[in-house]
């Protein structure tokens, strides 16, 4: 039979399900659930480590826990930008890439993994990293391009709620080292979430304004940049002030959260994690 119009037909998609009309059928298909599952079972492992309260065992949950689970969390924060560009009418190949959830395609030699590993690991500074380049170009209007900046801080905020589940269930109660691990993952991602809301450059802060704000102002504080993780690494590590407010801040997010009943309990279940963590700090 004569279809007038056959580009449109589900022929064309039905063996091939990333290439759906339907924005949302097209992003799952595209998903490397391999992969995901591969993040949930190592993230499991540790998380059984933990459970078992042994604490010749609780230096490798922690450290197991935090780094998989950042590295994974970064994996969620790139895969939101790329989705949400998608939805809003990015459908370029290169885009579609990103969307497989595979950690290689979101690293940038310096800012993807070994920055923020390596700012964790010198002192818990939870800095934003990953890269995806989008065809900004693409996507339908201003709104949609400052929402796309705005899906990564959110899908962070989103894993932090998951994580405190534990806390508002009771579950960790009787898994102390559990909570302090828990306690410290939920801490960056919280941190991470308030540093990327910043309006510098190239933050996604900066991201969520700047399709509003005059293009030759835009490119001049986007050639500003370079310098943006260098000056939010020396704010929040030499001035006192601001580092204070920032955590603050953070440990009154995950009284909110039910993870503490106060911000001084929060300070405390984060210090023991850091305890974990640092091993090799112990004097």
């Amino acid at each position: 039979m004569y279809n007038p119009n056959p580009y449109h037909t589900e022929i064309l998609y039905r063996g091939d399900p990333r290439r759906s009309p339907n924005p949302l059928r097209a992003i799952i298909a595209h998903v490397n659930w391999e992969i995901v599952a591969a993040f949930i079972i190592l993230i499991g492992f540790f998380v059984f480590v933990l459970w078992q309260n042994q604490a010749n065992t609780q230096t490798l949950g922690t450290v197991g826990l935090v780094v998989v689970g950042w590295i994974f969390s970064l994996c969620l924060h790139e895969f939101a930008h790329a989705a949400t560009a998608f939805i809003g009418g990015d459908h370029s190949d290169s885009t579609r890439s990103y969307l497989a959830f595979n950690p290689l395609k979101y690293i940038h030699p310096v800012l993807s993994i070994l920055f923020p590993l390596l700012f964790i690991f010198l002192g818990g500074i939870p800095l934003p990293g990953g890269a995806v380049y989008l065809n900004r170009d693409l996507v339908r209007n201003r709104a949609w391009q400052s929402a796309i900046s705005l899906a990564g801080p959110l899908m962070n905020a989103l894993f932090a709620v998951l994580a405190a589940i534990p806390f508002f269930l009771g579950i960790t109660d009787q898994h102390p080292y559990l909570a302090f691990a828990l306690a410290l993952f939920i801490f960056f991602q919280i941190f991470s979430v308030i540093l990327n809301l910043l309006p510098i450059p190239p933050l996604d802060g900066f991201g969520i304004i700047a399709p509003w704000l005059e293009p030759q102002l835009r490119n001049t504080l986007y050639a500003f940049g370079n310098y943006g993780f260098l000056l939010i690494f020396l704010l929040v590590w030499y001035v006192q002030p601001i580092s204070a407010a920032l955590t603050g801040l953070v440990y009154s997010a995950m009284t909110v959260l039910h993870v503490a009943p106060n911000p001084d309990a929060a300070n405390l279940l984060v210090s023991l994690g850091y305890y974990a963590f640092f091993f090799w700090q112990r004097h």
